[in-house]
């Protein structure tokens, strides 16, 4: 029996991640700097924290990593109030798993002031018993370990609960953990839907197709 979901955030729920593709560049060009074709790609799998780091490696920016996310959270903010909208199915799957008295987590690589926004815009906050953000953890997807610390928080065994999620990294380390996991698909998992759907327990279009 299904007990509990650990849910996913940017291309799972909302319909953000081009936005992600796009959000280091568009940083970027704020400084009059213009970023490597391949940076979604070397940003993609990394925390918030992490892309920071590499990007003033990178690109030898003189702000300190804290004066960096101020900037970065600031402009996603506005692009998560202004530009983006929740996937089909989102809010009416997170609202029955509620309802039926399902323990809801949501586990995201965003960072915790932006992601608190988003649920805020579409009265989603309070559905979910736990919201874990990257950040705030010190963990990111490429490790078992944060999985195995969202199914602590919800006080729930790994056969009780399903991971939902959208990204093939995310989804390879929440199956190499042991867990259940349902994909999503997304504009921006095209390339590795093949893989994702035979790594994942089931796979959707969107949550629309979902079951409690």
């Amino acid at each position: 029996m299904i007990s509990g979901y650990i849910i996913d955030m940017d291309g799972t729920i909302v319909d953000s991640m081009a936005i992600w593709d796009d959000i280091a560049n568009r940083f970027l060009a704020q400084k009059q700097i213009h970023g490597d074709a391949t940076l979604k790609d070397t940003l993609a799998p990394l925390t918030i924290n992490q892309a920071i780091e590499y990007l003033i490696k990178e690109y030898q920016l003189q702000e300190t990593p804290e004066q960096i996310n101020k900037e970065i959270s600031a402009l996603l903010e506005s692009i998560y109030t202004n530009e983006i909208d929740l996937k089909p199915g989102a809010l009416e799957f997170i609202t029955n798993s509620y309802n039926h008295g399902k323990k809801l987590c949501l586990l995201t690589a965003n960072n915790y002031q932006t992601t608190i926004k988003v649920l805020d815009k579409y009265n989603l906050t309070n559905k979910f018993h736990q919201i874990i953000t990257c950040d705030n953890t010190n963990l990111d997807k490429l490790n078992g370990a944060i999985y195995e610390y969202a199914v602590q928080q919800l006080g729930l065994n790994k056969n009780e609960c399903v991971v939902i999620e959208d990204a093939y990294h995310a989804i390879k380390t929440a199956k190499n953990a042991g867990f259940r996991v349902w994909a999503v698909a997304d504009k921006s998992n095209q390339r590795d839907w093949q893989e994702i759907c035979k790594l994942s327990d089931l796979n959707f279009k969107d949550m629309s197709e979902m079951e409690i």
